[in-house]
C-alpha cells in the first residue's frame, strides 16, 4: 500500500466522529490503520475478498466494506447499524477520490468502457461526453454476453457481426475482455422491458449458436437515464449472471429484476442458510428427497401448483403425483399444495444453493 495514500486515508479516518472505532485492514484482515495498532481482525467467511464489494457486510461485532483500490483494502467499524454504515461508505468514497488520477481518453469507445467500469467521476463523464459528442441524457440498459472463446476468436469477433444486425441506431457494443462483450441498449423503442429484452437476448443467442456453434450466458441490468449511471446497470448484469448460474443453472438469460428472491438468498450468511436448509434436507429425509422426488416438486412449482398440468408434463397419473405430495406431507408436515407451505419449502431448498461456492466463469 502506497505510504502517501495511507497517510491521506488516516487524515480522513481521523476527521470522522467514529475515528476510534474504524480500522483499515488489508485483504487478509491485518490492521494497517491506526498506525499504532497491530494484529488481525477476523473477517466473516461469507465476505468474499476475491470480489469487489459495493455494500457493507456484517460480522458478529463489526461492519466491513471493501474498497477497490490496488491492493484492495477493507474498512472495519465496531458495531453495525445505519450510522456505522454511513461512516464506512463516506470513508470509502474519500479513499476512491484520493486514489483517483486524471484520465486522458481518445475516443468514444474508451469513454463507454471506462464509464461501464465506473472508473470516472461524474464531472469527468460529463466533460468527456461533451468532448466526444455522446448523449448524456439517454435511457440505456446493459446486456452482458459471456462466451467461451476459442484460441482464434474472441467474443467480440464472434458477436460483432450479429450485434450489428440486431442493434438499433443508438446502441453501442463494447469489448470488456476476450470473453465478455457488452451491448449498451437504447430504451427508445422498447415497450415491454422484460419481454423485449429477453426476446432480443434470445435472438442474439440463437444467431450465435447457428453461426459459430458457441453458447453464451447473458445478464441484463436495469435501465438507467444518464450516461454516468450505466456502470450500475453493468454491475447488475454481472450480478444477474452470478446469481442466475447458481439458482437457475438450466437457463442462460438472466434479468436482474427477476432475481429478487435469489439475490436476497445470496446475501444470507452461509451459516444461516445452511442451518435452515438442513431442517428439511438432512440425513433423515435423504431417501425422501431423491432425484425423482425433487424433479417432481420443482415441476409442480413450475406449473404453479397445478396438479393436472404437472402430471401431464411428467407423464405420470394424477394420483401418482398426489401420492408423492402426500408422502412429503407425512414426513415433513408441509403440504406443497398450499401456497404458504410451498413457499417455505422453496425457500429452504434455495438456501442450500446460496451457500454453494460460486460457479466457475463460463470461460
Amino acid at each position: 500500500m502506497d505510504s502517501q495514500l495511507l497517510s491521506r486515508i488516516e487524515s480522513a479516518r481521523c476527521s470522522l466522529m467514529a475515528k476510534d472505532r474504524i480500522r483499515v485492514l488489508d485483504a487478509e484482515g491485518n490492521i494497517l490503520l491506526p498506525a499504532g495498532e497491530t494484529g488481525r481482525v477476523s473477517i466473516p467467511e461469507y465476505f468474499t475478498l476475491s470480489d469487489v464489494q459495493d455494500r457493507p457486510y456484517f460480522g458478529e461485532n463489526n461492519t466491513f466494506l471493501k474498497v477497490d483500490v490496488t491492493p484492495p483494502i477493507v474498512l472495519c467499524i465496531d458495531d453495525h447499524g445505519p450510522v456505522e454504515t454511513d461512516f464506512l461508505v463516506l470513508l470509502a468514497e474519500l479513499i476512491k477520490q484520493f486514489n483517483h488520477e486524471p484520465v486522458t481518453i481518445q475516443n468514444q469507445y474508451e469513454v463507454y468502457k471506462r464509464v461501464l467500469l465506473e472508473e470516472l467521476m461524474a464531472s469527468e463523464v460529463e466533460a468527456l461526453a461533451s468532448e466526444h459528442q455522446i448523449e448524456m441524457e439517454q435511457e440505456r440498459c446493459v446486456l452482458t454476453f459471456q462466451i467461451v472463446a476459442t484460441e482464434s476468436q474472441s467474443a467480440k469477433e464472434m458477436l460483432e457481426p450479429i450485434l450489428r444486425e440486431q442493434k438499433a441506431k443508438d446502441d453501442r457494443f463494447v469489448e470488456m475482455d476476450r470473453h465478455t462483450v457488452v451491448l449498451l441498449k437504447s430504451m427508445e423503442e422498447i415497450d415491454g422491458f422484460d419481454h423485449d429484452m429477453r426476446d432480443l437476448a434470445e435472438r442474439i443467442s440463437q444467431d450465435l449458436s447457428m453461426e459459430t456453434g458457441k453458447s453464451c450466458i447473458i445478464g441484463i441490468g436495469e435501465p438507467r437515464r444518464t450516461l454516468a449511471e450505466i456502470g450500475e446497470s453493468y454491475r447488475e448484469s454481472r450480478r444477474a449472471v452470478e446469481v442466475g448460474r447458481i439458482f437457475l443453472p438450466d437457463e442462460h438469460i438472466y434479468l436482474y429484476r427477476s432475481l429478487v428472491l435469489e439475490r436476497f438468498l445470496m446475501d444470507t450468511p452461509r451459516e444461516t442458510g445452511a442451518r435452515y436448509h438442513s431442517i428439511l434436507f438432512n440425513r433423515k429425509n435423504a431417501r425422501l428427497f431423491n432425484e425423482e422426488m425433487l424433479h417432481t416438486i420443482e415441476m409442480f412449482f413450475a406449473k404453479d401448483l397445478n396438479l393436472s398440468d404437472t402430471a401431464r408434463q411428467l407423464y405420470i397419473h394424477r394420483n401418482t403425483l398426489v401420492y408423492r405430495l402426500d408422502k412429503v406431507q407425512r414426513q415433513t408436515g408441509l403440504d406443497l399444495r398450499k401456497f404458504d407451505d410451498a413457499v417455505t419449502f422453496k425457500m429452504m431448498l434455495l438456501l442450500g444453493k446460496s451457500g454453494q461456492d460460486k460457479p466457475r466463469p463460463v470461460y
